[in-house]
C-alpha cells in the first residue's frame, strides 16, 4: 500500500467456517500439563475482493492432540482499498500488517467462541484459546500472489 495519506479500509465479515473441530478424549489425561500450538494463514479471492483468514489451534499432551480446531473467517474489502493493496505490476496483493493482525484477531476470537460452545459441559471446556496478541505472529505485511482462483 502506498505510504501517502492515511486511508480508511472498509471491510465486512461475510462468512465464518468451522473447517475442523476434533475432540479426542483418548488422547487426554486429566490433570496432566498441556501445550498449545497455533497456526495462521491467509488467502484471497480476487474475483470477489475476499480475504480469508485461517486460524488453527491444537492442544496437546505427550505430543498427542486432544483438541484440534480450525476456523476461517472470510472478509470482503471495499474496492478502493483492494486496488491500493493490489500491485498488478508485480502480481502481488499486499495486506498491511496492522489490518492483517486485526483480521487475524477477529478470527482468533471467533475460534475462541466456537471452541467454548463445542466443549461446554465437557472436561475440555477449561481449555481455551488465550487472548494473546495475534499481531505478534505477523513479522510484516502479508504478501500473496495476485491471481484469479
Amino acid at each position: 500500500m502506498p505510504e501517502k495519506a492515511s486511508h480508511r479500509v472498509n471491510f465486512a465479515l461475510v462468512r465464518i467456517i468451522t473447517e475442523n473441530i476434533d475432540l479426542i478424549p483418548d488422547s487426554f489425561e486429566e490433570g496432566k500439563p498441556a501445550k498449545i500450538n497455533t497456526g495462521l494463514n491467509f488467502g484471497i479471492d480476487t474475483n470477489r475482493n475476499f480475504v480469508k483468514v485461517l486460524y488453527k489451534n491444537t492442544f496437546q499432551q505427550n505430543e498427542k492432540n486432544f483438541i484440534e480446531i480450525e476456523v476461517a473467517c472470510i472478509f470482503t474489502i471495499n474496492e478502493e482499498s483492494w486496488q491500493l493493496f493490489s500491485n498488478k505490476e508485480e502480481g502481488k496483493f499486499i495486506l498491511p500488517k496492522g489490518l492483517a493482525g486485526h483480521l487475524a484477531m477477529l478470527t482468533a476470537s471467533t475460534a475462541r467462541g466456537i471452541l467454548h460452545n463445542e466443549t461446554e459441559g465437557t472436561p475440555f471446556n477449561r481449555y481455551f484459546i488465550p487472548a494473546n496478541n495475534v499481531n505478534d505472529m505477523l513479522p510484516s505485511d502479508v504478501v500473496m500472489p495476485l491471481e484469479n482462483h
